[in-house]
């Protein structure tokens, strides 16, 4: 473990900050959910959660976990595909521009996907808990609740 000399305290409701300069090293932006786990009785780690679901597809079937990312078999599939890989050096150059561009718009597509998906989730299970609705779309019950805020606050709840 690599200690950071950085010390924070817990505020009245037990709350902590992370600070600016390990969130920026790390890829946590605001709103992003924390796992928590307990190594022994003195040490608790924080972890930025990655959801099991597809990064590509966002699918939870015959999910493969490779090179810090969730693969489902089918998207496995096509990216092995020899015909596919003649194509990506002309994709990647052409995506590479739009990236510094749009990363703003790309966010607010992922959280508005999500969005439309908990609705979906809760159209299909209307009687689901909090739990299990982020069991069934791999996020944490955190994000749930965020995501139920911003649809209540847009009407749609």
């Amino acid at each position: 473990m690599k200690d950071t000399g950085m010390i924070r305290s817990l505020d009245s409701l037990g709350r902590i900050v992370v600070p600016a300069e390990i969130r920026m090293t790390r890829n946590i932006d605001i709103g992003d959910p924390i796992e928590f786990f307990i190594l022994n009785d003195n040490t608790i780690i924080l972890r930025k959660y990655t959801s099991t679901e597809c990064t590509f597809c966002r699918s939870h079937d015959h999910v493969t976990y490779y090179k810090e990312q969730f693969i489902c078999s089918s998207c496995l599939k096509e990216i092995a595909d020899p015909e596919r890989m003649s194509q990506v050096p002309e994709a990647r150059q052409d995506f590479a521009g739009e990236v510094s561009e749009h990363s703003s718009t790309i966010r607010k597509t992922k959280t508005e996907d999500m969005c439309q998906r908990l609705e979906r989730a809760i159209e299909e299970h209307p009687y689901a808990n909090q739990k299990e609705l982020a069991e069934i779309l791999g996020i944490s019950q955190a994000r749930v609740s965020q995501l139920k805020r911003k649809l209540s606050t847009a009407g749609k709840l």
